[in-house]
């Protein structure tokens, strides 16, 4: 069971207040036992009634000689020395009694006390982390209020909100470096493709032009694809996420929806089951999630009898997706492999593919914070499968 730093604070309050209260009882009982002691109080007696005497002008005898011990005197003497040690044991132990019960009244409400002064003082630390917790892309422009007094933890969120306006430039930055990017990237490919498209268009293209223009479209596809998906890695790798409600059925309905002319096309069948998982998410890398998954599931797939199965629900507070498909016999010791950048397997060299399909899969699930298992089909092909935090509905206030 972890502390919280509030426990940790009125724990030491407490023992601060109890070491402190003890001390006070014991030096308070410690005092009076040594002030009521018969030699002081003796002592105390004849200082009083000399000086008594002597402001009336009386001056005291010299002590007379002691009476031998047995006579009626001593026991007298005796019994008043037993009833004063009686009387000021029974002052020490009703002032200990009184002294305890006050300690633990005082313990308790010292207890409460710190508890409230914690909660006091560690509410802008409270107050900085609900803020960080709601941070996203689009949030990066909200600001902590800086009123009150120029303490630690006034400069606290002075320091907070100006690493929020460090990320926000940077972040500002990065968007437009990634836009520029695209931009620059995607212009000469679409001219790529539109000369080959030209060229395999064109009434009479030579065996030799089609062939190179084929090919061409194809290494400018491969070249798009894997642009978009180093895009969604530095996106997932980025530290700030947008967190939107979102439903994994809905997210796979609309991926396989996407996908089905292609599917028909190759003759692989889509097999979609789908229930409510609703979860927090971004939803440009989830809706990428679910496209590498389906589409690594057509993409690695047998020749005859090809199918994809796609399968969403929530069980035990998670949400969960599984994509299987009919591919080629996987060995279970090679399935970490492919969750490895760049990495396709020895049985996947042949199929057209960048190698980051399923580490933006994984990179995806961690971001949030979800967890991702694969294994081997018994006739072949691969599972894997996806789970994340289910969404809490927050109550309505």
């Amino acid at each position: 069971m972890r502390l919280t730093i509030r426990t940790k604070l009125t724990a030491l309050f407490a023992l601060l207040f109890v070491v402190l209260a003890g001390v006070l009882v014991t030096t308070a009982y410690l005092f009076v036992a040594s002030a009521t002691t018969p030699e002081a109080q003796q002592a105390d007696r004849q200082r009083l009634l000399e000086e008594a005497l002597a402001d009336q002008g009386v001056t005291l005898p010299d002590a007379p000689t002691p009476m031998p011990s047995g006579r009626p005197d001593d026991a007298v003497g005796q019994a008043l020395a037993d009833i004063a040690t009686q009387v000021r044991q029974n002052v020490l132990d009703d002032l200990l009694q009184r002294s305890l019960l006050a300690f633990a009244l005082s313990a308790l409400v010292a207890v409460a006390l710190a508890w409230w002064l914690a909660g006091r003082v560690l509410r802008p630390v409270d107050e900085i982390s609900q803020a960080a917790s709601t941070l996203s892309e689009r949030t990066l422009d909200r600001r902590l209020s800086e009123e009150g007094p120029d303490d630690e933890f006034g400069r606290l969120r002075r320091a907070f909100n100006g690493m929020l306006a460090r990320l926000e430039s940077a972040f500002d930055a990065r968007q437009r470096f990634a836009a520029d990017a695209s931009h620059e990237l995607r212009t000469p490919l679409a001219v790529l493709r539109a000369s080959a498209d030209n060229v395999l268009t064109s009434p009479r293209p030579s065996r030799q032009a089609r062939e190179l223009a084929e090919e061409v479209e194809q290494q400018v596809g491969r070249a798009d694809s894997l642009m978009t998906s180093l895009l969604t890695l530095a996106r997932a790798d980025d530290v700030i996420h947008t967190r939107e409600p979102l439903d994994l059925a809905d997210v796979a309905a609309e991926v396989v929806s996407a996908v089905s002319p292609r599917a028909t096309a190759a003759g692989v069948e889509i097999d979609l089951d789908i229930a409510d998982a609703p979860v927090l998410g971004d939803p440009v890398l989830v809706e990428r999630m679910l496209a590498n998954l389906v589409d690594n599931a057509l993409r690695y797939n047998r020749a005859s009898e090809a199918w994809v199965r796609c399968r969403v629900w929530s069980e035990a507070g998670r949400a969960l997706v599984e994509v299987s498909n009919a591919g080629p016999a996987l060995a279970a010791a090679d399935i970490p492999a492919l969750f490895e950048r760049f990495s396709r397997g020895d049985q996947r060299s042949e199929v057209a593919g960048h190698g980051l399909g399923l580490p933006i899969v994984a990179r995806v699930a961690r971001v949030h914070e979800g967890v991702v298992d694969a294994w081997p089909g018994e006739e072949g092909g691969l599972s894997v499968r996806v789970s994340l935090p289910a969404r809490r509905d927050e109550p309505a206030f």
